[in-house]
């Protein structure tokens, strides 16, 4: 499973002559796209080797991709390529056949590896709404008025090159459809693989835990949160009513601070319990208010 050393070094030739590529049709006054595949392109190829652990099995894989929601995925042969645009390639893309909740990680991939992530990728578009020559179609057809695009498309998966040539050539692209095969590299054996696999999958309890990833062991690791999506989204609620909580305080605070002193005397103000107030007299006024439409309504009779 491991990559060898000799696959490691041809796998980055690749990418070296792919930039060297670019940068030539740059020169000769063309404008580069690149299209990404995300597995075992951009990002390694784990998640896809975890779902192989698991003998395809959805439900499992879905709970493992789940209790990673806060990690990235790591990064691939690819990434360094795709870290250039906007100094290399004009703009790129992403189709993935990524979906759901499984696509949320890509978007996490993008925001960490990008400054600025608005600019980093034009298009994410996830198979499970299109199938992949869908997609090629509507990313071609963007481009239709520009005759001095060149259209790059990485994937590890060769049906699916083979699909983008056949469409760049439907569409009149020719030889400014250029596909090429990823190889699958692995930074990791079978075993490795597998525990991993069983180390995120054993994690148990309320909180976020850190488990060592391969290679680089702790340096290297993922955050798991052990109840999944569930406890991002309750990560997810509990940070936004933090914040709301403090901006209420501090734009009522004088005001919440006198009504403290009424409805709780003599306990200490925190934050908490001044939000508290502020979630008191709300209640009344929308039932004041309430009250008030209410008698509006009946004097009409």
């Amino acid at each position: 499973m491991k990559s060898t050393h000799e696959e490691i070094v041809i796998a980055r030739e690749l990418v070296k002559n792919t930039e060297t590529r670019i940068k030539s049709l740059i020169e000769k006054g063309k404008k580069v796209h690149v299209i990404w595949d995300f597995d075992f392109v951009l990002a390694s190829g784990l998640s896809d080797d975890v779902f192989a652990l698991t003998g395809y099995n959805l439900e499992k894989y879905f709970e493992y991709e789940s209790r990673l929601s806060w990690s990235r995925p790591q990064p691939g042969i690819w990434l360094p390529l795709a870290e250039k645009v906007g100094e290399l390639q004009a703009s790129q893309d992403i189709v993935t056949a990524r979906s759901s909740f499984l696509a949320f990680r890509v978007m996490l991939f993008c925001a960490w590896f990008s400054a600025d992530p608005l600019k980093w990728v034009r298009w994410v578009l996830f198979i499970g709404h299109q199938a992949k020559v869908d997609s090629f179609r509507i990313i071609f057809d963007s481009f239709k008025r520009d005759s001095d695009i060149v259209i790059f498309f990485v994937d590890d998966n060769a049906k699916h090159v083979e699909a983008f040539n056949q469409v760049g050539t439907e569409m009149g692209l020719g030889e400014r459809a250029i596909g090429i095969i990823s190889p699958k590299i692995r930074l990791y054996s079978e075993e490795q693989l597998e525990l991993h696999y069983n180390s995120v999958m054993e994690q148990a309890g309320t909180a976020p835990t850190y488990v060592p990833g391969y290679p680089g062991g702790y340096i290297n690791g993922f955050v798991v949160m052990p109840d999944g999506i569930r406890d991002f989204r309750r990560k997810m609620i509990n940070d936004f009513y933090d914040v709301k909580k403090k901006g209420v305080v501090e734009k009522h605070r004088l005001l919440l601070e006198n009504e403290h002193q009424v409805i709780f005397p003599g306990t200490p103000m925190t934050t908490d319990s001044l939000y508290a107030v502020f979630e008191i007299l709300r209640g009344e006024a929308e039932h004041d208010t309430a009250m008030i439409n209410e008698l509006m309504e009946e004097s009409r009779y």
